[in-house]
């Protein structure tokens, strides 16, 4: 198996701040949202699979975007 070390993201770690900081019951709903979303198999749709398997083999063989490309594609915002 092999283990992909992500680098922190600042974005994440504002978000973890933020939440940290929530009154108890919205931190209570926060941290069980985590959880499902952490604990929960995925389920992914044959059209996001069909997309998904290229990247793994391309990932399996170590074909892997360039820091510069893979940073601007995290701080881009999410529609």
């Amino acid at each position: 198996m092999n283990i992909v070390m992500i680098k922190p993201s600042p974005r994440l770690e504002a978000l973890f701040d933020k939440v940290r900081a929530l009154p108890t019951e919205r931190l209570q709903i926060a941290v069980e949202a985590l959880e499902d979303i952490t604990n929960a198999p995925l389920e992914l749709s044959d059209e996001e699979l069909s997309i998904l398997r290229p990247a793994l083999e391309r990932a399996r063989r170590g074909e892997f975007a360039p820091d510069a490309e893979a940073e601007d594609l995290l701080n881009k915002p999410w529609a």
